[in-house]
């Protein structure tokens, strides 16, 4: 039974809160002494470690905005031997609950549990795309992105990296990056265009986000405290952008210390998560299909090299995507994409972010 992997949360976090329905921890159900049930269960937190505690304290007080939404806080994973039964433990759980069509939002850990969390999706029914906001890429032997890159079976497409700082990039990994055709967006870029995060998370499955991307005087609870980074309110609007996306069906939010708890830092991701839960319940689910009624059709052909960039524009949102043509299986697919990638076919530019994708595919 997937209880199994869970301890209570704690009385004094919970028992302020019961009958208070206005409030995040007066409405949503709790492990506290039975296990929930999960059946009408649509988002599932889970903690690791007594940080995320801490978090549940100013979490729990926020207002309650979203309707009938079902939400289960299942406590803190089970302490366990070793770290590899801790990975086994957090993929085991998160995949039993995405089985059950529930989206799962992972507080508190270390970098080291992404390769879990990737993990989680190794029954996943099509190729899976990651988007890792973090100020850095590491893909030495034994990191977690490593772990990922060489797991075999493998099912990974794509990893997305948004808020990195060009002196944490080494020349190797730059090289990596354009020989695996991944997607860097850097801080500045970030910054500038806040806005073209949004299609790069509606096109992924899971979002891992490092809360050293953060700058110190926003998040001074980090473990690494960088003055560079993102604002406090930029961080929030990822987060809500991750859950309007409707593929992403977990988020791993990580990178707080664990020994010396700021209240600040966990105050933030408390915010964090419910923006996350606020563009969830806001989602559109309007995933194009080919030639769908709903959609607005674009076909531009570019004379450089010949392609042919078809766009999907929703009506029920506005949404852009672009129609990835498979080069040897006589099928498509698509990714999320901007206005801006429109206008660049129309002026005769290659999107890099279709460019990309396509060579993914060879």
């Amino acid at each position: 039974m997937i209880d199994a992997f869970f301890t209570p949360i704690p009385e004094n976090l919970w028992a302020p809160m019961k009958g208070k329905n206005q409030f995040i921890g007066g409405k949503i159900k709790l492990y506290s002494t039975a296990f929930p049930k999960l059946k009408k269960t649509q988002i599932a937190i889970i903690g690791l470690g007594e940080s995320s505690d801490l978090f549940r304290k100013f979490f729990y007080q926020l207002t309650w905005r979203f309707g009938n939404l079902e939400i289960a806080d299942l406590g803190n994973l089970v302490e366990t031997k070793d770290e590899t039964q801790r990975q086994f433990a957090l993929s085991e759980a998160m995949g039993e609950l995405m089985n059950l069509n529930i989206t799962v939002l992972v507080i508190g850990g270390n970098k080291n549990l992404t390769f879990a969390h990737y993990k989680a999706y190794r029954q996943h029914s099509e190729p899976v795309e990651i988007v890792n906001i973090a100020p850095s890429i590491d893909f030495e032997e034994g990191t977690p992105l490593r772990q990922i890159l060489i797991d075999k079976p493998s099912n990974l497409f794509n990893i997305d990296f948004v808020g990195t700082q060009g002196y944490n990039i080494t020349e190797n990994t730059s090289s990596l990056l354009e020989k695996m055709y991944f997607e860097n967006h850097r801080l500045g870029e970030v910054r500038t265009h806040i806005e073209e995060t949004e299609p790069i998370l509606r096109s992924s499955h899971l979002m891992m986000f490092d809360m050293n991307s953060l700058r110190i005087s926003d998040a001074p609870g980090t473990t690494e405290k960088s003055p560079n980074g993102l604002y406090a309110e930029e961080a929030a609007r990822i987060a809500r952008y991750a859950g309007v996306s409707n593929k992403l069906s977990s988020a791993f939010f990580y990178g707080l210390d664990e020994i010396q708890l700021d209240p600040a830092s966990h105050q933030l991701l408390s915010q964090m998560a419910w923006y996350f839960i606020d563009g969830y319940i806001t989602r559109y689910y309007d995933h194009p299909e080919t030639n769908h009624p709903e959609f607005i059709i674009y076909r531009n052909k570019l004379e450089s090299t010949g392609h042919e960039i078809t766009f999907y524009k929703s009506r029920k949102s506005n949404r852009w995507w672009m129609e990835i043509p498979h080069p040897y299986e006589g099928k498509t697919f698509f990714i999320g994409c901007s206005y801006r990638d429109y206008e660049m076919v129309c002026n005769g530019d290659m999107p890099d972010r279709w460019w990309r994708a396509y060579q993914r595919l060879m």
